[in-house]
């Protein structure tokens, strides 16, 4: 268990530099919208320097780990499957997931694990054993970071579709501006959320497919 946290952390530590490019730009757009009262013709480019000179990187590093922090796991797993119960990939991952895989030989893996759990805890459990045989593999490194990579986003995205679009709902000079930037937040979650689920689902897989091919 303290190998996989420091991975993860390693992994989301990567992550970092990207999620606070996100956090700019959205920082950005917000201040040219409530200030100009226009998102498509505005000078993004000034903006995002001016927002880069005023804040650290480090005090935005420090932002981000506090953003990823407000949300927990599972939250954010009902967010990017928007499953309430039993949210996370491998609470599937026999019953559903490893049969829309073709790279997974199905009778190698029963072969090494044993017949297949049925209930969501004992797939994830399952699921999570067998992950920990393979978690160094540069394939299985791969898909683990893009899918914290974006399910951070799509934790991120939602924050922020509720604290800058309550703002925006009040401080927005017209309604057009408002229904645009609200428009555009919404579609930032939804599409990064979609992200990160693809990326889930392809991170559970590629851990059973190499548990069945070694």
């Amino acid at each position: 268990m303290v190998e996989k946290k420091s991975n993860e952390k390693s992994l989301k530590d990567q992550n970092t530099s990207s999620l606070i490019t996100i956090l700019v730009v959205n920082i950005a757009i917000f201040a040219v919208a409530l200030k100009t009262d226009q998102l498509l013709a505005a000078d993004y480019e000034e903006m995002l320097k001016h927002w880069q000179a005023l804040i650290p990187a480090g005090l935005l590093a420090v932002l981000i780990g506090v953003i990823n922090g407000v949300l927990d796991v599972q939250t954010k797993a009902r967010l990017v499957f928007w499953r309430w119960h039993d949210p996370l990939p491998g609470c599937r991952a026999f019953s559903y997931h490893l049969h829309r895989d073709p790279r997974i030989d199905v009778a190698a893996l029963k072969s090494k694990v044993g017949p297949f759990p049925a209930t969501p805890s004992e797939q994830n459990a399952l699921w999570y054993k067998i992950y920990k045989s393979v978690e160094n593999d540069p394939r299985v490194l791969h898909v683990h970071r893009l899918f914290l990579l974006t399910r951070d986003y799509a934790g991120m995205a939602f924050m922020l579709l509720i604290v800058f679009g309550g703002i925006g709902v009040v401080a927005m000079q017209t309604y057009r501006t408002e229904l645009l930037y609200a428009a555009a937040l919404l579609s930032q979650f939804v599409v990064s959320a979609m992200a990160a689920r693809n990326y889930a689902v392809r991170f559970v897989n590629t851990v059973l497919a190499l548990k069945a091919a070694t």
